[in-house]
């Protein structure tokens, strides 16, 4: 918006305003009160807030107006649909600012999914700017379908539409120095730097905030929070599908050091957005903790543009972008209405033009696959802790036959395979997994941090082979499988990871597939897709899968399972 006369004078009151919210009471997110007045809107900015007419007004009688909330970090690819479907429903919550890192798709291919990602979010119906991905692959041991190096990624330092580095997760890279990883920070010393550091020790942690890493998203508890804000860093407060921060963290947030928090989803699948919510859960949440209401829509709007430098959103004031959610309720984050950029209502085209080809690089397999070698009398098992990321380490005894496992001690004990896709190496892993709570059934996908080859989950080596090959079948997405039956699928044909189809279909699809794998389940909350995708990443704790193994964090090394 560039000033004229025009909008000087409607801010003056000498003519009518474009839209005028009338008798409001406005969240005012800098002195932490609520105010009433007027709300002036004209080409896309609020111009005023006091005594205002318009050509269009809405009575506000006894409504709360809010700034637009924020996502301050998401990995779109999570939800299963591409960028434009995905903002439809992120408006509806009241989500007008989303800042995505396409790690994802970046993984599986390269600089042309953060191309696809970023060209797809132009038309969308709220802002999506993007942090480019640090880490492709996670690590260097990892077969992802891509390899992106500093001189890869500096063509995107001076998009509009980036807004810095995508979270570092290879925080060895970073406090060793490593040449690669040091370029890529300095590239974007000028922007903002995500981090991702779970757990990091006093020291460790200091090199890496030295590097120039403003935020983090991993925090297990209150005190690791506490501590990351006292070095200066922005902590992110996640409610993701598998990962849920909240109720571990809020007590870190008090009057004082609430400014350096911002609300997060990391990774939400469009059903439970549909279903639960966006950023407006993490406050109506955060509320039920005792936060206060307008503290908890802080951290969810203003904070998180003061973090990344998006001057003009973040709060309902003069020169401030008219992104604005109508609450009924402050205390519920009852919303009656979103504006977006001044627009009251908008248009959502139809996605299913878009062409794609397979990203499947892989043969069919075959049952002997499944077959894991030993030769002692234990064996290393993956333990899912259920609504964490972190997986825990624990030894199992095992029945050998012939030099083969044939069963692993434990009522709740899986097989978890992972198979690369990408480049046809034939690089595979089997090893064991309990928690999941999952009986007679076999589920394998392609979404699959953070490389996102074949993941594959079971108690039935044929049930797993059916699983494995039918997800070659349909180019990549969700397959359950039980007694040699397909019975539920999604094909996610773009990158393995989403569909361009509309959100109705997708959540109905999803359903079904939530649906169906709860029948065998004894933890029926816990989000069985999400969680079998974060087992085969190697740099959060303790114990993870790759197709070249078992990975344990803590040691930082493959574990020989013979």
């Amino acid at each position: 918006m560039n000033i004229t006369k025009k909008n000087i004078d409607k801010s003056l009151s000498k003519e009518k305003a474009e839209i005028v919210l009338k008798n409001a009471f406005v969240i005012d997110v800098f002195n932490q009160d609520i105010f009433k007045a007027d709300v002036a809107i004209d080409d896309g900015k609020i111009i005023g807030l006091g005594k205002y007419e318009g050509n269009y007004e809405i009575d506000c009688e006894g409504k709360y107006i809010s700034p637009g909330f924020i996502d301050s970090h998401v990995h779109i690819e999570s939800s299963k649909v591409i960028p434009k479907v995905f903002a439809a429903e992120l408006l509806k919550r009241g989500v007008t600012t989303c800042i995505a890192d396409p790690h994802e798709i970046a993984n599986v291919l390269g600089i042309d999914g953060i191309n696809f990602m970023i060209e797809n979010s132009k038309d969308a119906v709220i802002d999506i700017f993007f942090m480019i991905p640090s880490c492709v692959p996670a690590t260097d041991f990892e077969d992802s379908g891509a390899v992106l190096t500093s001189e890869d990624i500096k063509i995107f330092k001076d998009n509009p539409k980036v807004l810095g580095l995508g979270e570092v997760m290879d925080v060895p890279s970073v406090i060793n120095c490593k040449e690669d990883m040091i370029r890529k920070i300095n590239i974007f010393k000028d922007k903002v730097i995500d981090g991702h550091c779970p757990m990091a020790e006093e020291k460790t942690l200091n090199a890496y905030i030295l590097s120039g890493v403003v935020t983090d998203h991993e925090c297990s508890n209150a005190g690791e929070a506490i501590e990351k804000v006292r070095k200066g860093m922005y902590v992110m407060i996640r409610e993701g599908s598998a990962a849920k921060n909240l109720d571990d963290i809020i007590a870190a947030v008090n009057d004082k050091n609430f400014t350096r928090f911002l609300f997060c989803t990391d990774d939400k699948s469009i059903i439970d957005i549909v279903n639960e919510g966006s950023i407006d859960y993490n406050i109506k949440k955060a509320i039920k903790h005792n936060i206060n209401p307008i503290t908890a829509i802080t951290i969810a709007t203003l904070n998180a543009a003061k973090c990344y430098n998006l001057k003009n959103k973040g709060a309902v004031a003069a020169g401030y972008d008219a992104d604005i959610v109508i609450l009924d309720d402050l205390n519920e984050i009852k919303i009656n209405r979103v504006i977006r950029k001044g627009k009251l209502n908008f248009d959502i085209e139809n996605n299913n033009s878009i062409e794609y080809k397979s990203s499947m690089n892989i043969d069919y397999i075959s049952k002997d696959k499944f077959n894991v070698r030993c030769s002692k009398e234990y064996t290393e098992v993956i333990k899912a802790v259920k609504g964490s990321l972190i997986t825990e380490k624990v030894k199992r005894k095992v029945i050998l036959d012939n030099g083969y496992i044939k069963g692993v001690s434990g009522d709740d004990v899986l097989k978890i395979g992972v198979f690369e896709r990408h480049k046809k190496t034939k690089k595979y892993s089997i090893g064991f997994i309990e928690g999941l709570s999952l009986k007679n059934c076999s589920i394998a996908q392609t979404i699959s941090h953070d490389s996102h080859n074949i993941i594959v989950v079971g108690d039935n080596d044929s049930d797993m082979t059916l699983a494995v090959n039918r997800l070659i079948d349909i180019g990549g997405g969700i397959v359950v499988v039980s007694e040699g039956k397909v019975l539920e699928e999604i094909s996610l044909p773009v990158a393995g990871l989403m569909t361009y189809e509309n959100s109705e279909f997708v959540v109905e699809k999803l359903k079904r597939l939530y649906d169906c794998v709860k029948r065998y389940m004894k933890y029926k909350d816990m989000d069985i897709f999400l969680t079998l995708a974060f087992m085969a990443l190697p740099v959060i704790p303790k114990l993870k899968i790759t197709d070249r193994g078992l990975y344990d964090f803590e040691e930082g090394m493959f574990i020989n399972q013979g």
